[in-house]
């Protein structure tokens, strides 16, 4: 019987048939809405069967025909009615994906609202040079490394490292192009005008920051990387020129709409939250992390004196 019940359920006009009960029963739960709160009209004017069209236009490459957009417009019609439908029945209340969609969908349309907000005369060149320093153009180093293979030399790699740099810094500055030293190594021994972020991606974030550091015209090291330790000779470090406001104006305008749309936000909920009563149940310390050490703590003895 039981087996006879579970084949049963799987069948499509069974599950159907739950589920329309269940929407019934849903509707029963909460009761017939009011019908004076229900909006009882379905509006498809001009404009919006012109974005129909242009959306459709836009996926299809060609317009709809009519038959298409008929099927269109009785869909929008359909999820209206739906929708109202939901919301008066109150089956968007407690559900933690509706209201976070909500949430972001008023968002989205507070940044829109900031975004048609255009900058006064000097604000966005004021805006500028208070971050000036976010469109200056990086630092680039010359350098040149020699590498050696902590696999191949185990204990002795330190002191390897020692005796070559002392070899390297008594030759001086070495010719790029004819310079052997240390092992064999994945990547080239010699970098021209390379940004520390570049040189990041290739050795790591603790190579590059010490690379950025070294004076140049002389041997370092040695400097580790996650390959190993490498000696490292700078020859050049080349400051970036100041940067010049029309050049990066597209930047900067992006980056002020960023920060409009921040603030625009902020004072947004601010706002909202002006007229709401928050009220807050007392929170549970006893079953957040740290409350049994900070316990502990408190009801350990004190030391005899």
């Amino acid at each position: 019987m039981r087996n006879k019940l579970m084949q049963m359920a799987k069948e499509p006009l069974i599950q159907f048939l739950i589920i329309g009960a269940c929407i019934y029963g849903a509707y029963a739960l909460f009761g017939a809405p009011d019908e004076d709160t229900v909006d009882k009209t379905i509006i498809v004017d001009a404009g919006r069967i012109d974005g129909f069209i242009g959306e459709w236009q836009r996926r299809w490459n060609r317009p709809p025909t009519r038959q298409e957009l008929d099927g269109v417009i009785n869909a929008f019609v359909r999820e209206s009615i739906l929708y109202r439908q939901a919301i008066a029945m109150g089956l968007d209340a407690d559900d933690p994906i509706t209201r976070r969609r909500m949430a972001q969908k008023l968002e989205f349309l507070t940044k829109d609202i900031a975004l048609l907000k255009e900058p006064a005369d000097g604000e966005l060149e004021a805006y500028f040079q208070e971050n000036i320093e976010r469109y200056r153009e990086p630092e680039l180093i010359t350098f040149s490394q020699a590498f050696l293979d902590p696999d191949k030399r185990e204990a002795a790699t330190i002191e390897d490292a020692e005796n070559l740099l002392a070899q390297l810094q008594a030759a001086g500055e070495p010719d790029p192009q004819t310079l052997v030293a240390g092992d064999r190594f994945m990547l080239q021994s010699y970098f021209s005008e390379i940004s520390e972020l570049d040189i990041r991606r290739q050795f790591g974030s603790g190579f590059s920051e010490a690379v950025m550091q070294l004076e140049p015209g002389k041997w370092h090291g040695p400097v580790l990387s996650g390959f190993g330790p490498h000696l490292v000779f700078v020859y050049s470090v080349q400051a970036p020129p100041q940067p010049v406001f029309e050049d990066v104006r597209q930047y900067v305008l992006a980056n002020w709409q960023t920060r409009q749309q921040e603030t625009f936000n902020a004072d947004f909920f601010e706002n909202l939250k002006g007229r709401y009563e928050i009220v807050v149940a007392e929170i549970p310390v006893d079953r957040l992390v740290g409350a049994k050490v900070k316990d502990e703590v408190e009801a350990a003895p004190e030391p005899a004196s």
